[in-house]
């Protein structure tokens, strides 16, 4: 782990972090592929992987929610950084909400690759793995 980070630098990518989060609970395909370079990346491994903010776009489109859900991101940690491309690991929890209660649906990891554009740090690549 790289210990010369700077804190505006971490603030930023966990305000994308949690952005995208906000979105994808919000059902905004828009402002979700907003987050990424114009030629980024989003791999959910095992599912599918949109190339470009427009494939993304169209994919989170697709994955509009049913029922309320939740993304909760935690233990984000900066791993690398320069002055323009940042890396960042963080754990995720999926939840639902049912007839009665919310629910644990699934846990996993974002994997991340940021690239500073325009002046704002936007996800360059992003995976999402789910765990077992």
């Amino acid at each position: 782990m790289t210990t010369s980070i700077e804190p505006s630098v971490t603030a930023a990518v966990q305000t994308a972090i949690a952005a995208y989060a906000q979105a994808l609970d919000g059902d905004r395909p828009d402002d979700i592929a907003a987050l990424f370079t114009p030629d980024g990346v989003a791999e959910i491994v095992g599912m599918a992987k949109f190339e470009g903010r427009e494939a993304i776009r169209q994919g989170f489109a697709g994955f509009a929610p049913q029922r309320p859900q939740l993304h909760l991101v935690a233990n984000t940690v900066v791993t690398s950084a320069t002055e323009d491309e940042v890396t960042a690991t963080s754990n995720l929890a999926f939840f639902g909400r049912g007839d009665a209660c919310w629910s644990v649906e699934l846990v996993g990891r974002y994997d991340d690759v940021l690239r500073r554009h325009e002046g704002e740090w936007r996800f360059q690549y992003r995976t999402t793995t789910f765990l077992p």
